[in-house]
């Protein structure tokens, strides 16, 4: 079904009962939906996915991060709530989970769903450690023709205690998937063990597409538990071998001897793969989350260096000596 709600273009497919919906805003065309949809509508779940303003079907003009999801995300769970007696939840992958945050902070659902969140333009946009993130920015604003002003993305600040304190005053349960080798993993960790509700986190070797994550069938687990009134809390994490642990991912740091406004970028590797990565100006480099596993016998090997372009911005001083370092696990 396409319809039209509070102005946006809106796809809904659902069972004639369905037994929850879930709900997503998207950038990236929700019309391209329609395998997904039939396929929830098969186990009983209703799947309605709105382009937000200015994108694909609706009109208007796109502004990344603003605050047309206050308004327009909960018109659309008023919308399906008006429609269907089931419970709500939020669905968002990427940039779809910041819409869904943003919804839930105005509108709170019966559950959210986010995936590899990229939550917000300084989030998005620089390390912890305040690099920008030059590839993964620049590729997407080019990619999605951003009418925002690409001064406004490398000025932006990130976050992180404000959104914790906002996403600890929800109750409802939360389902947080992420990889390793996304660029937003830490973001991913920490929206869960700040959320204020039940929060069961997923976390594997796996990049921003989740290739190999099984998220559907996770996803469905997850639903089934919802709508039994026993929503996971903890955390599954699996090993490069495919073998899953109740561990939590272990936080990584690097120490360097520098002074604090020197560039430093790091990649941990274990038998030549990356583990983590991490970039950011001073003697604190946080890398990670690294996944600790038993199932691959390998020397961890870290490599230090003031560039790693074009993944970050260029160091302004990129042939400083590389002082002395050291590395810290934390579990």
């Amino acid at each position: 079904m396409r319809t039209n709600v509070g102005g946006l273009t809106t796809y809904a497919w659902l069972p004639a009962r369905p037994r929850i919906v879930l709900v997503a805003r998207t950038p990236y065309g929700a019309a391209g939906h329609a395998p997904e949809g039939a396929a929830w509508a098969a186990h009983g779940v209703g799947l309605v996915v709105q382009d937000v303003r200015g994108r694909h079907e609706s009109p208007g003009t796109f502004h990344p991060y603003t605050e047309d999801h206050h308004e327009d995300g909960p018109a659309l769970l008023a919308w399906v709530r008006s429609r269907w007696d089931a419970p709500v939840v939020l669905l968002g992958t990427s940039y779809g989970a910041h819409a869904a945050l943003a919804t839930a902070a105005v509108d709170e659902p019966d559950g959210v769903v986010a995936m590899v969140p990229a939550l917000g333009l300084g989030e998005t946009a620089r390390t912890r450690g305040g690099v920008l993130q030059l590839a993964s920015r620049l590729g997407w604003w080019l990619a999605h023709a951003v009418t925002t002003p690409w001064h406004d993305v490398v000025t932006a600040q990130r976050r992180d205690a404000e959104r914790a304190a906002a996403v600890g005053t929800l109750s409802c349960p939360l389902l947080a998937i992420g990889g390793t080798a996304d660029h937003f993993a830490h973001d991913t960790v920490d929206l869960w063990a700040a959320w204020g509700g039940p929060s069961w986190l997923v976390m594997g070797p796996w990049d921003h597409a989740l290739r190999g994550s099984r998220r559907a069938r996770r996803v469905l687990d997850w639903l089934d538990a919802v709508l039994a009134g026993s929503p996971p809390n903890g955390v599954e994490t699996v090993d490069q071998c495919g073998n899953s642990s109740d561990r939590p991912p272990a936080h990584a740091v690097v120490h360097v001897d520098a002074a604090p406004t020197t560039q430093w970028c790091a990649s941990l590797t274990a038998g030549g793969r990356e583990v983590a990565h991490g970039a950011a100006r001073g003697s604190v480099v946080t890398l990670g989350p690294v996944l600790t596993t038993t199932c691959r016998s390998s020397a961890l090997d870290l490599r230090l260096g003031a560039e790693d372009f074009p993944r970050y911005a260029r160091s302004p001083h990129p042939h400083t000596p590389v002082p002395r370092h050291h590395l810290e696990l934390i579990a």
